[in-house]
């Protein structure tokens, strides 16, 4: 997670959220998988465990692939917003896709995180859609994808204290994209089937 950030108590209908601690401009990396995240692959025996329900089911992400993805640290309390400020992107890292005020929450979308059930939304925006599905990114994706590459044309211009996680498949598809405007990844390349029926 960005250093820029924090977790703080929100209250009882989101529970905790994370925060800007300083100003974090547009196009900054936000959150990159790292080592110390817990990868759960699909036929880990911890996916039908009682014992873990809860904690995957309310803080890990699904990846195209089927791994779910517990972070291991305040990233796993970023809340949805129909209007986020950050966005994940194809390439597997979270970016601001507009400047985020020292104090203001930090926000992602959740259509982006392969749910497995339906989820009531708490954002409090104008124009809150209430709930998310599975599926939902098929709605969604045009407008997320152009805002994520307006933020990357700005990946080069700002402070990156995460691009050092970024492994180096993905810095070169960047570079390719940054330099000649193609091999773009689209938020679509991270729909994956759902684990199970929910």
């Amino acid at each position: 997670m960005h250093p820029g950030t924090k977790l703080a108590y929100i209250g009882p209908a989101n529970g905790h959220g994370v925060f800007a601690r300083t100003f974090i401009p547009k196009g900054s990396l936000i959150y990159v998988l790292d080592p110390f995240d817990i990868v759960i692959a699909p036929d880990d025996p911890r996916n039908d465990d009682p014992l873990y329900e809860e904690m995957l089911t309310t803080y890990a992400y699904t990846e195209p692939n089927g791994n779910r993805i517990l972070c291991w640290d305040h990233g796993r309390f970023m809340n949805h917003c129909c209007q986020p400020n950050t966005l994940s992107t194809g390439y597997g890292f979270e970016i601001a896709i507009r400047d985020i005020q020292e104090g203001e929450e930090v926000t992602d979308h959740y259509a982006l995180l392969n749910l497995e059930y339906t989820m009531e939304l708490h954002c409090g925006k104008p124009g809150c859609n209430g709930r998310i599905v599975p599926g939902e990114l098929s709605i969604h994706h045009e407008w997320m994808d152009a805002r994520i590459k307006e933020a990357l044309l700005e990946l080069r211009n700002v402070p990156q204290p995460l691009f050092t996680l970024l492994d180096p498949s993905t810095k070169a598809a960047l570079e390719v994209f940054l330099d000649h405007g193609e091999g773009y990844r689209p938020v679509l390349s991270l729909q994956g089937p759902l684990r199970k029926a929910m």
